[in-house]
């Protein structure tokens, strides 16, 4: 079962409702709550509780251009609650959060808010999730957390902030993102804002990050991913602490919510309750999908 379809097999009209929040949401109970970011930027979260018997808490970033009721998120929120508590944000710039997006280089101060409200209010030790954009904030956040998380996972993150994008989609991204009319169109069309070159002050590189933050991380990553190549994913790994490892996933995974599965999803929960309990990943029980 694929719950988060390939952008390819959606038409524009289904991308564009996804993008603007018209569709998607909880099926089950939730609370949405604000937070501000230590900047001053306001947040708009969701929490999903557990279990009376969860042993831990999840903080879910998505990546750019999504939004935490975008279906693919908002289902994959709803599974890992089945096992932890779940906060899942709207990063900066994106959904009903306020502020700019700048592409991983202050989302980090998002996450450390949603991490700060979860502490107080869930049980259990805290592990990280985020994927694509989402990913560099959880690495960034990890790093500098005055209490780090107990375990981290990114899903298609990158390991280094590349000068020069290579040919494809990253290419494109960094067209819109150097132009004030992209960016203007994309905020009227999509709802997105997203803060120009001028405003980015590049942070350390993302495998800079996972060599600091001293827990395991799970680098999840698809081999036919068409922004950053798998070996991102093994670099991650190696840099991250001790019980750290990669997840290489068959082509067909592809990017953040487009390897969404009822498999991945059960996989990940499985991955992440272990992970809190015996300070170390391991590898997938069930054959790649």
């Amino acid at each position: 079962m694929r719950v988060g379809a390939p952008a390819r097999d959606r038409g524009p009209l289904r991308r564009f409702a996804e993008a603007r929040g018209l569709v998607g949401g909880f099926s089950r109970d939730h609370l949405d709550v604000g937070l501000l970011a230590a900047d001053g930027t306001p947040l708009t979260a969701t929490f999903l509780p557990g279990p009376a018997s969860a042993s831990c808490a999840v903080l879910l970033a998505h990546g750019f251009a999504a939004n935490r009721r975008k279906p693919a998120y908002a289902w994959l929120a709803e599974e890992l609650s089945a096992s932890c508590d779940v906060l899942t944000l709207d990063l900066r710039g994106h959904g009903q959060s306020g502020g700019v997006s700048t592409l991983g280089a202050a989302e980090h101060l998002d996450v450390a808010a949603g991490a700060e409200w979860l502490r107080t209010r869930a049980a259990g030790p805290i592990v990280l999730v985020g994927a694509s954009m989402g990913a560099t904030a959880v690495l960034h956040a990890a790093a500098r957390a005055r209490l780090p998380p107990a375990a981290v996972v990114t899903i298609s993150a990158p390991a280094w902030f590349r000068p020069i994008p290579p040919p494809g989609p990253m290419q494109a991204l960094d067209r819109l993102w150097r132009s004030p009319v992209r960016r203007a169109a994309l905020r009227a069309a999509l709802g997105i804002r997203v803060a120009g070159p001028k405003r980015w002050n590049r942070p350390p590189h993302p495998v800079e990050l996972a060599g600091t933050m001293g827990v395991p991380l799970l680098a999840v990553h698809g081999e036919d991913d068409p922004y950053f190549p798998s070996g991102d994913a093994t670099a991650l790994a190696t840099a991250g602490g001790i019980g750290s490892l990669t997840w290489h996933r068959p082509a067909g995974f592809g990017h953040a919510e487009d390897g969404f599965t009822a498999g991945f999803a059960r996989e990940l929960a499985a991955a992440i309750v272990g992970a809190v309990g015996t300070g170390r990943f391991v590898a997938a029980a069930a054959p790649p999908e």
